[in-house]
């Protein structure tokens, strides 16, 4: 299984469904306590999603509907 290949699948979903759901990117990253710069970062698969502080993980969990 290539594992690169399934991290970008993944983490491509984070901003996939806050567009999907109409969320500004600023706003959403005020609600998870991260930079807006952080979350784009997530979102483009720089940064992995479980790495985040548990607020924002819970946060981003629960706004998106996905399990981080």
């Amino acid at each position: 299984m290539d594992t690169r290949h399934d991290e970008q699948t993944f983490v491509s979903v984070v901003g996939l469904r806050r567009r999907l759901l109409g969320i500004r990117l600023d706003t959403l990253a005020r609600e998870a306590a991260v930079t807006p710069h952080l979350l784009a970062a997530v979102e483009r698969g720089e940064v992995e999603p479980r790495g985040l502080h548990l607020l924002a993980r819970r946060t981003l969990s629960k706004v998106l509907d996905l399990d981080l």
